[in-house]
């Protein structure tokens, strides 16, 4: 292993081929690109170890198996080679003078175009393991959860991932990220009334004082911004 994994769990398997010269551009992904690389969904995934053999310019970020384990091929502060824009225009969030590599992490999801809504339904082992991945690494790199696209929007050469129901992976998505953020705010509440307990057995002064910096800090009203990402 050469590189530590982004994504906490993941398994790194080192791509052969990737990168780009250091220079006016450096790695910012700002988007989630995913793939199928047409190879059988089942117990034995063979697409980690092909990037970490081959000669030819193509790899990709993340890998998500069959049976739910993600593997990482290349390292998120460099480029994988997974998406070229060919026939189609940039996408209106992405810089078009920057190789859209540059600024995207490419998922490839085991199985094929043509059938991965199949082999891998909403719910399943696999489909729970790309809605992690990607609820996790949208929110360490601050990407909009519904910046996430198929191949095929960038391509007019590739079709991949074939009839995948993106929409309702950003969903799962955006709810799973929702629960890990009320989680952790009821974590913190914990946190807090355990505070209140130990100031309150110090006396008046010190209880008061907690709860005047709570009230501070407490938010007056909630807004949620509309529209799409930018």
């Amino acid at each position: 292993m050469t590189f530590q994994p982004d994504y906490p769990s993941a398994i790194v398997v080192e791509a052969a081929q990737y990168g780009y010269p250091k220079g006016a551009h450096n790695n910012q992904p700002r988007a989630v690109c995913l793939h199928t690389p047409e190879e059988v969904a089942d117990s034995e995934p063979q697409t980690p170890y092909y990037f970490h053999n081959t000669t030819r310019d193509a790899s990709t970020t993340y890998f998500v198996s069959y049976l739910g384990f993600v593997f990482q091929m290349v390292p998120e502060s460099e480029g994988a080679y997974g998406n070229a824009v060919e026939g189609k225009p940039y996408p209106a969030w992405a810089d078009s003078t920057v190789n859209l590599n540059l600024q995207t992490l490419s998922v490839e999801i085991e199985g094929y175009a043509a059938t991965i809504h199949q082999t891998m339904p909403r719910g399943s082992p696999q489909w729970k393991a790309l809605v992690a991945l990607i609820a996790h690494r949208c929110k360490a790199r601050n990407i909009p959860p519904g910046r996430t696209f198929g191949h095929y929007a960038v391509s007019i050469y590739r079709s991949d991932p074939g009839q995948l129901n993106i929409p309702l992976l950003v969903t799962d998505v955006i709810a799973l990220a929702l629960r890990a953020d009320a989680t952790s705010a009821d974590a913190q509440l914990r946190a807090d009334i355990a505070q209140l307990r130990k100031d309150a057995t110090n006396g008046d002064d010190g209880l008061r004082a907690r709860v005047s910096a709570l009230e501070s800090a407490a938010p007056a009203t909630h807004t949620h911004e509309t529209g799409p990402p930018k």
